[in-house]
């Protein structure tokens, strides 16, 4: 066994850098070193190199650079010691405690969270009831054992009093959310429960979800309790389960995202190993407000394909809309698998193991499961296209693919009856309201830029640059605009104009196409409007310096500056006049 002292070393001389970054990304070979689409920012051309001279990444798109270790602690979420257990694994090297070293304070949270998880299993083991309930539900006991699976007893100080008598200090025991407080003194959190443990991507134990059973009077009947927010754990920061699905994900391409414990176990026993639950978490978006990406952030960096598997009653059916858009402002591939009404992946596995299967493989895109259940629902046409406009619009809006959508419009014809044309001009409608109601979010977060002033004109020339550039076909008319705009008001003040903005390409981007929603034709339109805006008011900008000249001139009767001056006047009213006549074309 090595300590963490020597380890780094030792898994840095086992472990090449472009064998690790290949296990999470798609590489190629490009002379000495390789690149790949880098997964920390979005693009659409690989800017991410890994030299393994250097054993080094570095992205010349979001400037992201480092080791080994630092690609699995950005790419998986955690931090240091996290990613060099999950490297010190994948070479076969045991760690042991970090001796010499002072613990910091979530080395000893990380501690009493794994105390606590074996206590647990422990106290599993003689509850022959709470193993037989699982057994009833289908659990066989390999599963039980691989997700550690535990029993909290209905006594209200049996875990801390434990995790007192090793040591561990009363205000630890709480930061790791298992004890609460009250004015008779401290008391167990979970009692009477049986526990899934929740780990992070490398395994080690952040949390726990508890499933009444047992209870007494004097216990709480909430079905379920989870881990509240403690340093280790952020409801949506992880999945339950993620520590045995993301190699599986990465192989087979795509995760199945269910909502309870039994779910996920099921689906596991089965050999669905690329199976997430929510049980105890909480979707949100890509990043939150710590800079930390978030557990569907996090899936989308093995694969971008989700089949969302929820509950088939009405709660499972909302959840899986929250979801999809989610999933969809992240640019995932959405399909939700349909199960029968009143039933959840657990009771479909346990009766019927290949229906599970052929549930899955039978998996819609989130469109066309929600026009399907619109259209069995309601056979008011009217109603129909209401309905459409309110659940379908919003997905096809986020619809990157002219022909995709436009497919869309004919299964949604098809399916509803509703005339394509008045499909059409409705869609364009919301999706101009949308648009505009994205303007006024714009404009009214940015009070101190004026709408036609200078800093917005750039700001929102640039950023149509920026997404034009990351298209997946690219686009002649951005360059050409681009190239005939520096030409004109010159290299050295187009580098001047472009200073402020050339470090954020991929989130101006990001902005102009949220704002545009990848209208690629508007956008080209505003940035030839655009330029042609900028460029008059530099115009102005210098006939007006040459006025106040020719005013100095007049006074000293300077007639040859004069003369030079008048020259370059009249070839920038006549520059005027060619932009006047451009924009009326």
């Amino acid at each position: 066994m090595i300590n963490g002292s020597s380890a780094v070393e030792q898994i840095k001389a086992r472990l090449s850098i472009e064998d690790v970054i290949s296990s999470y990304l798609t590489i190629e070979a490009t002379g000495l070193n390789f690149k790949a689409k880098c997964p920390f920012h979005n693009e659409k051309t690989a800017s991410f190199f890994i030299s393994p001279a250097r054993n080094s990444y570095y992205c010349f798109g979001c400037n992201q650079k480092g080791d080994i270790f630092s690609f699995v602690q950005e790419f998986e979420g955690v931090e240091f010691k996290g990613a060099l257990k999950i490297l010190a694994d994948r070479a076969g090297i045991i760690l042991t405690d970090f001796k010499g070293e002072k613990k910091d304070d979530l080395a000893v949270l990380y501690e009493i969270m794994e105390e606590a998880t074996a206590f647990y299993e422990k106290d599993f083991a003689g509850r022959t009831d709470a193993k037989d309930y699982l057994v009833k539900r289908g659990v066989n006991d390999q599963t039980i054992k691989d997700f550690r699976i535990g029993y909290a007893k209905p006594e209200w100080r049996e875990l801390s009093d434990h995790l007192t008598h090793k040591g561990y200090k009363e205000s630890d025991i709480e930061k790791a959310g298992l004890i609460k407080k009250s004015e008779k003194g401290i008391y167990d959190r979970f009692r009477a429960r049986i526990i899934f443990p929740i780990s992070d991507s490398s395994g080690r134990v952040i949390a726990f979800s508890g499933r009444t059973f047992g209870s007494n009077s004097d216990i709480e009947e909430a079905k379920y309790l989870n881990s509240p927010e403690t340093p280790l754990f952020s409801k949506s920061g992880t999945f339950f389960g993620i520590d045995k699905a993301k190699l599986a994900i990465k192989k087979r391409g795509y995760s199945i995202v269910v909502e309870g414990q039994m779910d996920l176990l099921m689906s596991h026993q089965i050999g669905f190993t690329n199976t997430v639950a929510v049980s105890g978490t909480a979707f949100a978006s890509s990043t939150g407000d710590d800079g930390l990406v978030n557990n569907l952030g996090l899936v989308r960096r093995l694969s971008p394909n989700v089949i969302f598997a929820f509950d088939g009653d009405s709660a499972g059916v909302r959840a899986v809309g929250r979801s999809s858009h989610i999933a969809f402002a992240l640019d995932m591939q959405v399909k939700v698998a349909k199960l029968p009404e009143g039933k959840d992946p657990a009771d479909v596995i346990a009766e019927t193991p290949d229906e599970w299967k052929n549930v899955i493989a039978k998996a819609e895109h989130v469109i066309t499961f929600f026009l399907n259940r619109i259209c069995s629902e309601e056979s008011d046409q009217r109603k129909r296209g209401k309905m459409v406009r309110d659940v379908v619009f919003p997905y096809l809006l986020e619809v990157k693919s002219a022909m995709d959508r436009s497919a869309y419009m004919l299964e949604i014809h098809r399916a509803t009856g509703i005339p394509e044309n008045a499909l059409s001009e409705d869609f364009e409608i919301y999706k101009n309201s949308i648009d505009a109601e994205k303007v006024a979010v714009v404009s009214s977060t940015n009070t101190t830029v004026k709408p036609n002033s200078k800093e917005t004109m750039y700001h929102r020339f640039f950023a149509i640059l920026s997404a034009g550039s990351k298209l997946d076909t690219p686009n002649e008319e951005f360059v050409k605009v681009e190239i005939e705009f520096k030409n004109t008001v010159g290299e050295e003040l187009y580098n001047e104009i472009n200073l402020p903005y050339k470090e954020s390409g991929d989130a101006l981007a990001l902005e102009a196409e949220m704002l545009y929603n990848n209208d690629i034709d508007l956008m080209l339109r505003d940035l030839k409007e655009l330029s042609l805006n900028i460029e008059e008011q530099i115009i102005n900008a210098n006939i007006d310096k040459i006025r106040q000249k020719l005013h100095e001139y007049e006074r000293t009767g300077d007639r040859d500056k004069a003369h030079i001056e008048l020259e370059e006047y009249q070839k920038l009213i006549t520059r005027i006049q060619v932009i006047k006549s451009r924009r009326s074309q």
